[in-house]
């Protein structure tokens, strides 16, 4: 563990002494303690001695009446002097060379462990705790504790061989080791009394470190996350092929924990027209398997292309292999999102601004609902849109598939930055205001998904209700979320368009 105190590199010393922290000098103490120093006053004042030659000036000390206490008050000068824990190291390698104290003094010294700084009482109440308990998602537990680039490559087997993984890594710019992280995140799993007792150790133990204020963050983070809103997400891609006009490639990101984003893409493949669905079948039928065990509600999303922004997802089932296949609206609240918005950066900062806004206020007077007359004139709905009040539109029918310069109703939006869009293929205008009206009263733009697919399931129900919800079926339903962009393994997506003209401009420069 890097304790954010040391210098890297041989040779290299804290030039910030202050910064010596509480847990690294009382580890040092307790080593020194434990290899006799501390009850061996002739071999104190010789360590003494070789640490002033090796600093080139005397220490200022104090008399005490206890060698615990005096090697506390030596351990305390070298880390206040300039190149004084340098200087320790040194005089130990010479008191004690090749012994396992000195090995473990220098990387206190150098880069202390988590592992290196908790007593052993500590650690063996803990281990008491963890061993032989394997909570659910364990390698979800590990990878959240630390960082995707520093995460072990090894497979724990149980909540203390993954601490024990976790010692050794680096401790963040925040200060808190991942190995306590991973112990709130137990704790999390664990029913009382002992999640709270985990808790307690881990409190004392962030405060050993100096790492309490990520601690209480991490404890907010959760209590904000313990609501019932968080969702795993499945979220298809689909493009059409560059030379095959009646086939397409398909991408799939699958989401394995719901606070952590992006996910890996988990393949590509390239289907003919006429097998969309079942693919899509099959992509989500293996996502529910992998899921088995999760209790999150789960959102799906398709990712289309100007296109194929009219591909009837809403209607597609599931399980066809069982001879019975299951609408997905069924199961899930079901959106589309804008492959060139996601890849298209320079309407970014647009799209945030308007998602932000209706985070904090979804009002339904927040809708823009179009009209013929808004394409008549070059730009005008470009002029209306600038308003920053709209937040949703409600087309005034299905987008073409390709966009009409000047005066095109979903181009225009998107690059205004309104993050969600809807339409229907054919409904009359006077009817879909009227269902969309319906769909937001109450709960404005925020829970115009779920709200959609309620409306679909009651529409096969026959429920009564004050409008027409046999249209809601074919709604379809632009929810652009921009926190959630999508990478390929190398990196940001680039359509084959955008990455040639990226090709050219690289090549140019």
């Amino acid at each position: 563990m890097s304790a954010g105190e040391q210098t890297h590199g041989p040779g290299r010393e804290l030039h910030l002494p202050s910064t010596v922290r509480v847990a690294v000098r009382e580890a040092i103490v307790n080593l020194l303690a434990n290899a006799g120093l501390a009850a061996d006053r002739p071999g104190r004042s010789l360590m003494l001695e070789l640490i002033h030659d090796n600093l080139g000036f005397p220490l200022t000390l104090s008399e005490h009446a206890t060698g615990r206490d005096q090697l506390i008050d030596v351990v305390n000068a070298c880390a206040r002097a300039d190149g004084g824990m340098h200087a320790l190291d040194q005089a130990v390698r010479m008191l004690r060379p090749g012994s396992p104290e000195s090995e473990l003094l220098h990387r206190l010294v150098h880069e202390p462990r988590m592992h290196d700084l908790l007593p052993d009482s500590e650690l063996s109440w803990l281990r008491s705790v963890l061993r032989g308990f394997t909570p659910s998602r364990l390698g979800i537990l590990v990878r959240r504790a630390a960082s995707p680039a520093t995460c072990p490559a090894a497979d724990p087997g149980d909540a203390w061989e993954a601490f024990c993984l976790l010692t050794e890594l680096n401790t963040p710019a925040h200060g808190l080791p991942p190995a306590l992280a991973f112990v709130e995140l137990v704790a999390a799993k664990c029913a009382r009394p002992l999640g709270d007792e985990l808790r307690e150790w881990n409190t004392w133990q962030a405060r050993r470190v100096q790492g309490e204020a990520r601690l209480r963050e991490l404890r907010t983070e959760r209590e904000h996350n313990g609501g019932g809103e968080l969702r795993l997400h499945l979220v298809i891609m689909v493009e059409p092929d560059g030379i095959d006009p009646d086939r397409h490639v398909v991408s799939h990101w699958r989401q394995e924990d719901p606070q952590e984003w992006p996910p890996a893409r988990g393949g590509i493949a390239t289907i003919r027209g006429a097998d969309l669905e079942y693919h899509v079948d099959q992509l989500i039928v293996d996502a529910e398997r992998a899921w088995s065990e999760y209790r999150e509600e789960v959102a799906l999303e398709f990712v289309l292309p100007r296109a194929l922004v009219n591909l009837p997802v809403h209607r597609w089932c599931k399980e066809h292999e069982t001879g019975d296949p299951r609408p997905l609206f069924l199961d899930y609240p079901i959106v589309i999102r804008s492959l060139e918005r996601m890849f298209s950066r320079q309407w970014h900062r647009a799209w945030r601004i308007r998602w932000e806004a209706m985070s904090g206020n979804p009002s339904a007077e927040r809708v823009y609902y179009c009209s013929p007359q808004d394409t008549a004139g070059r730009h005008r709905l470009d002029a209306i849109l600038s308003d920053g009040k709209w937040l949703m539109m409600v087309l005034a029918g299905p987008p073409p598939t390709r966009p009409r310069p000047g005066g095109d109703e979903m181009a225009t939006g998107l690059r205004s930055g309104i993050p969600v869009l809807l339409w229907h293929p054919d409904a009359a205008t006077d009817v879909l205001h009227e269902v969309v009206a319906w769909l937001l009263d109450g709960g404005g733009l925020g829970d115009l998904p779920a709200r959609t697919q309620d409306s679909r399931r009651a529409a096969f129900r026959e429920v009564t209700n004050p409008v027409d919800l046999r249209i809601a079926r074919d709604l379809v339903v632009l929810w652009d979320d921009p926190s959630r962009l999508l990478f390929l393994d190398e990196g940001p997506y680039l359509p084959d368009a955008m990455r040639e003209d990226s090709d050219e401009r690289g090549r140019a420069s």
